[in-house]
């Protein structure tokens, strides 16, 4: 009962998603479950609060307002959506999500906290070694390069990883620089 599948309708980042949410090739219907990918620290430098996807038009006009969304990134708390979110690792990073494509079953088991796609692994190698990981837009700052190349995955806080090392700072006095 605290377990279920769905069809991924997977897209790359927030512009895909707007753009091709109601395309009706897509065939979203009330098991699909949205993925949305390239929204990590990564793939979108400091997380994007993407995650809160809606269903198409046709289906809310039946009263179907909430989908299940899996992502890489964030959501805001106004979502109603049955959410996993900060999936790590980030596609842009290599994790489950790089590999899972429009059309393949996930399993969701909320009592054992897993979330799987239903894909052969031999499928699932093929996919890394044919295709690789879904391209990211390059840095756009120095900074954002710096960031990508020092930052945890959202599992591990988001943060730079050489600041963990300085979490006690304010017990001590830095310096007098006067």
């Amino acid at each position: 009962k605290d377990m279920f599948e769905g069809r991924a309708v997977v897209f790359d980042g927030s512009d895909d998603y707007h753009d091709r949410i109601n395309d009706p090739d897509l065939d979203i219907d009330e098991r699909s479950i949205l993925v949305i990918r390239g929204a990590g620290p990564l793939g979108w430098p400091g997380s994007a609060e993407v995650v809160n996807m809606q269903p198409p038009d046709s289906l809310l006009r039946r009263g179907v307002n909430t989908l299940p969304t899996i992502g890489d990134g964030r959501q805001s708390g106004t979502s109603d959506s049955p959410s996993i979110l900060n999936a790590a690792p980030e596609s842009a990073a290599g994790g489950g999500l790089a590999w899972v494509r429009t059309g393949d079953t996930i399993r969701i088991d909320l009592g054992s906290g897993r979330c799987d796609m239903l894909v052969p692994e031999e499928e699932i190698e093929r996919r890394k070694r044919e295709e690789g990981i879904p391209d990211f837009p390059e840095s756009q700052t120095p900074w954002q390069e710096i960031y990508r190349a020092s930052v945890s995955q959202l599992d591990g806080g988001g943060v730079l990883e050489a600041a963990l090392k300085y979490r006690g700072i304010a017990s001590k006095t830095p310096r007098h620089n006067h």
